[in-house]
């Protein structure tokens, strides 16, 4: 009876971590194929910041952040911190301070869209 148990344990704590490293497979996944929100009028109106700022922010997020590492989905940090973290990354990434501005404008203007 005692390995019929043990056998029963094994085989739910097996289930368990199949699931497990489904989920987080799956999210692993979703990440990658994160695309940043498309800039709308909306989008634009809401922050009071011109729309071509917006789509130069959001061309640059997508085309020089990723030469780093995987974009964040911009709702990931708050909207404190990415002032801050964008910041911390501008000079790696060769990044002009009207380049960061925008990336931090359009950053901030679609996480308000979510």
């Amino acid at each position: 009876m005692k390995n019929i148990l043990n056998i029963q344990g094994a085989a739910v704590a097996n289930r368990r971590s199949l699931l497990t490293a489904f989920v987080c497979l799956f999210a692993g996944c979703e990440m990658m194929d994160y695309k940043p929100p498309v800039v709308s009028g909306q989008m634009a109106s809401a922050k009071h910041v011109d729309p071509v700022r917006l789509q130069e922010g959001r061309t640059l997020f997508a085309h020089r952040c990723i030469e780093c590492h995987t974009l964040p989905v911009v709702w990931y940090y708050n909207k404190s911190d990415w002032p801050r973290l964008v910041d911390s990354m501008s000079a790696r990434a060769s990044l002009k301070p009207a380049e960061r501005d925008a990336i931090v404008a359009y950053i901030l203007a679609a996480r308000d869209q979510r």
